[in-house]
């Protein structure tokens, strides 16, 4: 248990985008702890196996999520913003007129609090929250550094109709919420919404440490599926996954939907979240300073529409897979 601790704070490299210094997470410390014992030790690990222990976490799931929606949860607002450095000026609304915790964390930023990377050229991606993220231009070399899930897929992950011959060996970039930031979530790319599906049960955690370990937290978290036919990047698809403390994930768009660059397409209720966006092979390259992170296993924190990635080059439009 101890070891597993210290490997956590030890290893885990975050890179601010905008000074490019290494900073660190705020995360209390019991969190940490917990997860450090059930994903990074013997003993955690052989829990998960036990339908008990899901039963329990799913006790545990439904509580913080009736506590997020109540009005007593209204007070812990400020106690949060303080623990993980909030900053409040980005919200739409003052603090107190937030009702709930649900409601603070489901927030709507300020107009122009996020700018849209070259809002009106196709051909540039950006990223689809304030995350920390990695981003590799294969999933042999995502599985080498990153994701330790033992049975880590694109296809296991989309889910039905996304085909290995498609989606095996996608480019990915893997974009990490905590409970800091704003869980609205926004596209990508601009294009058609062409699916719109549900995979998984589960809610595990999406820390840095859950995500290291050997437990399939990606693919077996509930999650919604978008995929999106574009103009430059070919077919895009993207996994929003809820996580221990997330109650579900809700689409704000419909199938059929034309969205632009940055416009709403989902919201993840209270807790932490990750947003996996993958694009076949070869059809982006990853901006510079996100893959010399990510290379050397660093998460880097960064803005809503800041920059993820340019077509490597023009793409017909795709169908939706079958």
């Amino acid at each position: 248990m101890g070891s597993a601790v210290s490997s956590y704070l030890a290893t885990h490299c975050l890179i601010e985008r905008n000074t490019g210094q290494r900073v660190s997470e705020s995360t209390p410390l019991s969190t940490t702890l917990r997860a450090a014992f059930l994903y990074n030790s013997w003993p955690g690990r052989l829990l998960l196996r036990l339908p008990i222990t899901w039963w329990l976490l799913n006790i545990e799931h439904k509580r913080l999520a009736k506590w997020a929606s109540s009005p007593g949860s209204k007070k812990a607002i400020k106690s949060m913003i303080k623990t993980y450095r909030i900053n409040p000026d980005d919200a739409e609304r003052p603090v107190e007129q937030y009702a709930t915790m649900q409601d603070f964390f489901t927030r709507e930023l300020k107009a122009g609090a996020r700018p849209i990377k070259d809002p009106d050229d196709p051909s540039v991606a950006v990223l689809p929250a304030d995350c920390r993220v990695v981003v590799y231009p294969s999933v042999q070399e995502a599985t080498r550094l990153w994701i330790k899930g033992s049975h880590f897929s694109v296809p296991a992950l989309l889910g039905p109709g996304y085909r290995a011959d498609d989606w095996g060996d996608a480019a990915i970039a893997v974009t990490r919420l905590s409970p800091a930031d704003c869980h609205r979530l926004h596209a990508p790319v601009p294009g058609r919404v062409a699916r719109v599906t549900r995979a998984g049960r589960r809610h595990m955690a999406s820390l840095w440490v859950a995500v290291h370990s050997a437990v399939d937290v990606m693919v077996e978290n509930e999650r919604l599926v978008m995929l999106f036919e574009t103009e430059r990047f070919g077919p895009v698809a993207m996994a929003m996954i809820g996580a221990s403390d997330v109650g579900s994930v809700q689409p704000l768009v419909k199938e059929g939907a034309t969205v632009r660059k940055g416009d709403e397409v989902g919201v993840f209720a209270f807790g932490g979240s990750i947003v996996v966006t993958a694009f076949q092979r070869g059809a982006i390259a990853f901006d510079a300073d996100l893959a010399a992170n990510s290379a050397r296993r660093c998460e880097t924190r960064a803005n809503m529409g800041s920059g993820l990635g340019r077509a490597a080059h023009a793409r017909a439009p795709a169908a939706a897979a079958e």
